[in-house]
């Protein structure tokens, strides 16, 4: 059994959330993220955090991409929807908690398989 890898202290993430982060919605991103990693800056509608993306996928159910990063603490999985201003993410401790979270079916069958299969090429 492999052991995961932690993220490079130098690994830097930029994820454009398409929000103001000021806003409601900026400010549940921000929180979720601040759960499982470190914020080291914001600019406009962009969020640089500690992490590194293992997953993006193409378009996924109403998503028009998926982006799953490792962070220090945990997960954060990002959905940036195709046709609504309403994406969404989930963060947490580990990665079956953040899968517990996703709503969207066909996002949710999408994403375990890709980690399965990534944990058996590791």
């Amino acid at each position: 059994m492999s052991e995961e890898k932690a993220p490079k202290p130098k690994d830097t993430v930029k994820l454009d959330v398409e929000t103001i982060l000021q806003t409601t919605e900026g400010r549940s991103f921000l929180n979720q993220l601040n759960e499982v990693s470190r914020v080291l800056s914001m600019r406009d509608s962009a969020v640089y955090f500690k992490g590194e993306e293992i997953l993006k996928t193409g378009y996924l159910g109403d998503c028009k991409s998926v982006q799953l990063f490792k962070c220090p603490n945990g997960y954060f999985l990002f959905c940036n929807k195709a046709f609504t201003k309403n994406n969404w993410s989930a963060a947490g401790s580990k990665l079956n908690d953040v899968i517990e979270k996703i709503q969207d079916r066909e996002v949710k069958k999408k994403i375990s398989e890709a980690m399965a299969s990534a944990l058996q090429t590791s």
